[in-house]
């Protein structure tokens, strides 16, 4: 997989958050896995990156 890959399935993670806000423990559960999955393909991804991209800006 790609970097496009990676944020393709960050911007899919961020949307389901803003949209289905109450299912957090699922989405963040999704997160995760993917997260994992990107790790064993590539073992320079950075999980904490993936995961502040999957994450949408608080409202100013």
């Amino acid at each position: 997989m790609s970097r496009k890959h990676y944020r393709a399935f960050a911007q899919v993670l961020r949307q389901a958050r803003e949209f289905y806000p109450e299912d957090e423990d699922g989405i963040s559960y999704v997160a995760r896995e993917l997260a994992g999955i990107c790790a064993e393909d590539n073992r320079r991804f950075r999980r904490q990156q993936f995961h502040d991209a999957a994450t949408p800006e608080p409202p100013a």
